[in-house]
Formats: structure tokens, sequence, C-alpha cells
């Protein structure tokens, strides 16, 4: 058979595979099937229909819109054969978002599936329909240099940003992925990743490229680890790649697909593990979108040394890395932090139709190279694996003090019985508020123990939340506006008097001062509180303090001192300071 990777980019590897083995199964997709040389005559039919469209121009940008199955590979290698790069559209994307990318990428024309067109707006530029083919062979035009995909990702201000992706690139990543896996004929490589993220790119053409099968679920698994096992299970799956939420579920899932050789993870930071009887080799990745998916990979982590979080590994073939400090210069020595850059052949051709941000951040130096500054904080082990630190960016300040958020996960994870947590910065009155969310079995007061037990106080989240299971979007991240929706809109269903009373055996005037001053917390702090809870230590500080203490004056009439707080912060004495004060300054009931 002929040696895909002598030839220049993905599609002519995947020509090469299609004349040595026509029957080979390339793709499945429930009952589906499509052998290599099926796919190669079906992109043929497809990348004749876009060249005879009336906006084709060689060089374009063809945007694909399906859902996840056969017909969206084989229309992206239609774009590629036709000449032209493409865009992947991800369905689960609201209108609004989609429109807004088509309006900035400007494809020169639209592959969509039927049942999606009107999802597009009558101003959609489609080339044809896609169920009726037309007979063609287009040539594989697809040249090293010529861009060969572009993805949207969120950026820093808030919109999104198309990254341009070269053949050349795309060829590197393959041939490594090849080597480094040895994927080839015979295995079986499942497709998880949402279609507008760049790991599909990754388990797509990485698989088809070198000969082996991709299994496409018939329906949607997103962050349903249940289902992702059943999966692997049931296809008898030889490798995957599992965002990094979803592989620490994995890592303790009851049941682990016995068949799987490879669990390929990224996306995120890795904070865990996997088990050192896991199943399969499970290795770290870590790589922006503008260095082509993966910049450096781990070897098999549950070989590893276990002294620190997992690492992300070394440069793969093809990628140079840097760290610099705030000055420009290169760090060297261990355990000191640096900006990660990165270079070599691995790197995006830059943002799509966006000179500016390019120039911004993919800088030349005057010594030779290109760089792009990553923003994210890295540090050397002694080892020489690189350690992922944070984003430059994702420190916050909360009423003047900084704060890493994965800190705050880190000691979370480390008490005990959690699997998974989350912690995110909610902005507002007073600078906001910390939350936290986490999944296991332990209770939440005993996190914020654990966490008042190793944290400063203001590191410790106002909101400490148990969830089922981590939501995530449909590129595989946290999903951190689905668990601020899931808390309470309101804290004002507070502990009813009834309780109070039974419980305390206090006086009406009593549990009529306790809702009062418990619905004046609630409402400070987005937070339901009980008689035991401690005030600060379920997000109260000083500015709130004050403002809980100028409510009570308000409210109840009652002339209280703001040191009260700060001597009984514990709800059911506070309230007891506030009866006595109330009996003193203003006899009588509320």
């Amino acid at each position: 058979m002929t040696n895909p990777l002598a030839v220049a980019s993905v599609p002519e590897m995947i020509r090469s595979l299609a004349n040595a083995a026509p029957d080979l199964v390339a793709m499945e997709c429930g009952a589906e099937s499509i052998t290599y040389g099926e796919l190669w005559a079906e992109s043929a039919n497809a990348a004749a229909r876009i060249s005879s469209g009336p906006n084709y121009r060689p060089g374009g940008l063809v945007a694909t819109l399906f859902e996840r199955g056969t017909a969206c590979v084989i229309e992206q290698l239609a774009a590629w054969r036709s000449g032209c790069a493409y865009l992947p559209l991800e369905p689960a994307l609201p209108d609004g978002r989609l429109r807004y990318i088509l309006a900035d990428a400007r494809p020169q024309s639209i592959e969509v599936s039927p049942h999606l067109r009107q999802r597009l707006g009558a101003d959609a530029r489609l080339s044809g329909v896609f169920d009726e083919k037309t007979a063609g062979t287009a040539a594989c035009r697809a040249g090293e240099d010529a861009t060969a995909y572009v993805i949207y990702t969120s950026g820093s201000t808030g919109v999104p940003k198309g990254v341009a992706v070269g053949h050349n690139s795309l060829a590197n990543l393959v041939s490594w992925h090849r080597e480094t896996y040895l994927t080839g004929p015979g295995a079986r490589v499942a497709a998880f990743a949402g279609l507008g993220f760049d790991a599909s790119a990754w388990e797509c053409w990485s698989t088809l490229a070198c000969g082996a099968t991709l299994v496409l679920p018939p329906g949607p698994v997103a962050g349903d680890i249940a289902r992702i096992t059943e999966f692997l299970t049931a296809q008898k799956i030889d490798l995957c790649f599992l965002s990094t939420p979803l592989a620490e579920q994995l890592f303790v899932a009851q049941e682990v697909p016995s068949h799987l050789r490879v669990l390929n993870t990224g996306g995120d930071r890795l904070r865990v593990y996997p088990p050192k009887d896991f199943p399969a080799a499970v290795h770290n990745h870590y790589g922006p979108t503008e260095a082509t998916v993966v910049t450096t990979a781990t070897g098999d982590l549950r070989k590893s040394q276990r002294d620190a979080l997992p690492p992300i590994g070394r440069p793969v073939r093809g990628a140079e890395v840097r760290l610099v400090n705030d000055s420009g210069g290169d760090v060297a020595e261990p355990g000191v932090d640096g900006e990660l850059l990165i270079g070599g052949s691995i790197l995006a051709t830059g943002y799509w139709n966006d000179s500016r941000l390019t120039a911004d951040k993919f800088i030349a130096e005057q010594a030779g190279g290109r760089w792009y500054r990553s923003g994210d904080i890295c540090r050397w082990a002694s080892n020489g694996d690189l350690e992922f630190v944070g984003r430059r960016d994702g420190q916050i300040s909360l009423r003047g003090l900084r704060i890493e958020l994965a800190e705050i996960e880190i000691a979370i994870l480390a008490g005990g019985g959690v699997r998974q947590a989350a912690v995110m910065h909610q902005g507002g009155g007073d600078g906001g508020r910390l939350l936290a969310f986490f999944c296991g079995e332990v209770e939440e007061a005993a996190i914020r123990a654990h966490l008042l037990g190793m944290l400063p106080r203001y590191m410790v989240p106002a909101i400490i939340r148990r969830v089922g299971s981590i939501p995530l979007t449909v590129n595989g991240k946290i999903d951190h506006a689905s668990l601020v929706r899931s808390l309470p809109e309101a804290a004002t269903d507070v502990v009813l008097q009834e309780s109070v009373t039974s419980a305390h055996a206090v006086s009406q005037e009593e549990g009529d001062i306790f809702i009062a001053i418990a619905e004046i917390w609630g409402g400070l702090l987005g937070v339901s509180p009980g008689p035991d809870d401690d005030f600060f230590a379920i997000g109260g500080h000083s500015l709130l303090a004050a403002r809980v203490t100028g409510q009570v004056r308000k409210d109840l009439g009652i002339n209280i001192g703001l040191e009260v707080l700060f001597e009984f912060p514990v709800l059911m004495d506070y309230v007891n300071r506030v009866k006595d004060s109330h009996g003193r300054n203003k006899p009588g009931s509320l």
C-alpha cells in the first residue's frame, strides 16, 4: 500500500488510500457504512456541485451545516477537492451565532442539510441542494500552503474570531498522530467532539488519512458519559478523544470499556490522574486552535509520577515552544512561571479576514521566526514537561484581592469525595461573588469547612452547590452559564418561621425578627441562610456587612452597630442581639 504520509496534504493521503484499498471501511454511523472508495467517489460528486455554483472561486471558503454523520465529512472533503477551505458550523449553536459567523466569514457558499436550511435565513448563499448530486470527478486541488479550514472560537473581547489553518499544518498533525498512536487500518476511532470544535478536525482527519475507521454516534451524546461509555463498549472502540471534563468522569466510571486502547484528552485543565489500572493509555494534550489543535502531549499518565497536577507534556513534532517573562526574556529554569509562545510548522496562517488581530497575536521577531502569543502561563517541570498554570487573564480581582480560580478548584478536589469541580466569579455589586459547583457524595457544608481550613476566607466561595453533573457546552467545555442558571433566582425562600420556632423554641416576636433578618441576608448574599450559618462563611464581607446593618436599621427601626455582625456572625446569635436591641430601643412587636 502507498504510504499516505509521503504525499503533501490530507486529501491526497485519502486519495492514496482510496486507490490502494477502496473496500476498506472509512466511516460508520449507526447502520450506515461507507468505504474509502465510496468516500472518494461521493466527495467527487459533491465537489463538482460546489465548483459549478454561481459564487464559486478557487481558494474560497465553503461553510458546512450538518448534524453529525457521514454527509458532513463528505462535504468537507468535497470543499478541499474543489480547491476551497471549509468552515464547519455547529447545529447546536443558536441562529444568531450562526448568522454572525456567516456574516463575518463571508463564505462563497453553504452546504447544508435540507432540514437545517431554514436556520440560515433567506439570504444564505446555497451552492446547490445537498441531496441532488451531480456527476463529476473533481480533481484534488488542495495545496499544502492553502487554507484547509476555518474554526471560530470565542475571543477575549467576547466576539468570535475565525482561525485559518493551513493544509501543511494539518498534514503535520495527522502524521505525528499516526506515528504516536499507531493509528492505521483495522483501528476503530470514535468521534464525539462538537463540529465547531477544532478537536473534530483532529478526530476526523487523523483517522481517515491513516486508513482507520471513523465511528460516529448516530445521535447526540455530548456530556452524557453513560451513553459515551455504552457506545465505546458496543462499538469496540480502540481510540477516542474526550474533552477534559468527560475524561475525568470516565476515570471514575463504574464500567470502563475494556477494548479501549488509547484515551486522548485536552481542551481544559486536567486536574486528576487516571487510575493506575485504567485499561487504556491516557494522554493529556494542550493546544490552542491557533496551533492546529495539539501543541504538547504527555506520555501515558498511568505511569506518571503524581507529585503535582497532570502536566501538558512536551512539544509535538513541528512545534516549538518558549516561556517568556513580562519583559520578553526567555524563562528556562524549572518552576518559574512565564507566558507560553508557540512557533513552528503547527501554527495557523492567522485570523480569517482580520489582518490586524493576526499581526497582534502572531508576532515576527527580527531574528526570524513567527510566534503565537498564547496568553497561557506555564512553567517547566524538572523532568522537562510543561505544566499549565493558568490564563494570563485568568486571575480575578475581588474587592482588591487577586484570586486564581483554579487554586480554589484544586482545593475542592483535594478535599476527598469530589469527582469534579468548577469555580467562577459572578460580577455584581460590591465586587461580585465566587460560585463553586461540584460533583460527589460529600456534603456542601463539609466542602466549606475544608476550604475554610485551606484558603483565606475571601477565597471561599459564597455559594457552594452540589450538582448531579457538570454541564458542558457543545465544544466540551464547562458550561458556566448553565451552572449559574441552576441557582435559585432569588434567595427569599428562607427557613420558615415554624421550623425556626420548633427548632429553637423562640417566641412569635423572635420568629418575626428571624424571618426579617434572614430575608435581608438572603437578598444580599444570594443564598438562603439557616439559623446556624455564619455570615462570613456563606459569602459575606465587610461591604455587605455594612449594607446588612443599614437595612436592619431601616426595615426594623433598630439602632444597631456594624460591629455586632462581626462579633456575632451566626444568624441565630445575630438575631438574638438584634432582638435585645429591639427590646431596649423600640418596645413592642414588629
